[in-house]
């Protein structure tokens, strides 16, 4: 499987294409453009960008990733990720992960 075919079919930002399960992680393929939400899960989550280039706000330290660079969201931190250009990332985490969002 390519995920940059795979990847083609989402024409909006923030939808996400499941690609694969190994036991309970679930690896989807998300279109990343503009910001999301400061939020965190309860679980850890890998995030690989295969095209593009996205920041990763968390707790107040702003990490950039390039194509093929990684980092993992430890559970419980808040984070948001920023995409200034159209963006494609493959992310891992358990598959019954519970999202909250940050009230501003």
């Amino acid at each position: 499987m390519n995920l940059l075919k795979l990847g083609e079919g989402i024409d909006r930002p923030w939808v996400q294409k499941i690609v694969g399960e190994i036991d309970d992680q679930v690896a989807r393929v998300v279109r990343y453009y503009g910001e999301y939400p400061v939020h965190r899960h309860d679980g850890d989550q890998f995030v690989l960008v295969l095209d593009g280039e996205i920041d990763i706000e968390e707790e107040g330290e702003r990490i950039h990733l390039e194509k093929m660079d990684f980092h993992i969201i430890k559970s419980g931190r808040w984070h948001r990720p920023i995409a200034h250009t159209n963006s494609l990332v493959l992310v891992i985490w358990k598959g019954e992960i519970k999202t909250e969002l940050k009230e501003e």
